[in-house]
């Protein structure tokens, strides 16, 4: 049994626990480094995850792992106007219709996890005292990830929870705010605590919405935050518009780019408002 497991769109989140379960369970964990074919006119974090599917796709897995990133929200508000955002699962299966068979699980893990681990590790392996080993061996891995540490940089940087856990999204805004004298700030909160700021600053309905806002809310309120960058992964609604939303609320200098565009302009701008 051979299943496939995603870089990317909150990974770091679950996939810590779902490998070693997988592994208790002895099932083969397919992973793929692959450069992100060019899927136009898909956004990047988008074209690397359909780079990936195409890989395992090629590799024969049985089943395909995948987040369910809302924890089973939805909307047709904010981000749930994005069907990458809103449910992975459907948008493939449109883009891939001989997807191999998907294995949808929480893209936060709590407690509540152990009741999905349980259909998924009975369906890949019909024996039930397996199943009950292999839970007890990674029940310890349940506990969320701590933020990743941040420089304490003057620029507090805005982003989808999806680019913010990826290093190699952070180390490209380092490196064009370096080119500026620049440091950056990343929203250094638990996700449920950055939701919680969300709420402050108003409501939205996704929890990847909420976290956004939260970010926003958060990093306006720090001293030593002085300007913000807004980075979308996509120049089109509705994440910068809920961006825009959020931003007239507040008072510090900011400027919204896209991920893969030239920023240096709005960085150089940005500077000159922070007084830096």
């Amino acid at each position: 049994m051979r299943v496939g497991v995603l870089r990317g769109f909150l990974s770091r989140r679950y996939l810590g626990f779902w490998e070693a379960y997988l592994k208790a369970l002895g099932v083969e964990v397919v992973r793929v480094e692959v450069p992100p074919a060019r899927h136009q006119p898909y956004c990047l974090p988008v074209q690397e995850l359909l780079a990936q599917v195409e890989a395992l796709k090629v590799q024969g897995v049985d089943y395909l792992l995948l987040p369910d990133l809302q924890g089973g929200v939805e909307s047709e508000k904010g981000g749930g106007q994005c069907p990458w955002l809103l449910d992975l699962e459907a948008t493939l299966l449109r883009y891939f219709p001989g997807l191999p068979p998907v294995l949808k699980v929480p893209a936060e893990l709590s407690e509540r996890v152990l009741g999905r681990a349980g259909e998924v590790g009975h369906l890949l392996t019909q024996n039930p005292m397996l199943v009950g080993r292999a839970l007890d061996r990674v029940r310890g891995l349940l506990k969320p990830p701590p933020p990743l540490k941040t420089p304490l940089g003057s620029v507090g940087v805005v982003a989808q929870p999806y680019l913010l856990e990826e290093e190699s999204f952070r180390r490209t805004v380092e490196e064009a705010l370096a080119r500026e004298g620049l440091i950056p700030y990343f929203p250094d909160l638990p996700p449920e605590k950055l939701r919680e700021e969300g709420d402050r600053l108003f409501p939205m309905d996704l929890p990847t919405d909420r976290e956004l806002v939260g970010m926003v809310h958060y990093l306006h309120r720090l001293g030593r935050v002085r300007g913000l960058l807004l980075v979308v992964s996509y120049a089109c609604p509705p994440i910068p518009g809920i961006l825009r939303k959020a931003v007239r609320r507040l008072a510090k200098p900011h400027r919204l780019v896209t991920l893969g565009e030239d920023w240096q302009e709005a960085l150089k701008a940005l500077k000159e408002e922070m007084g830096a």
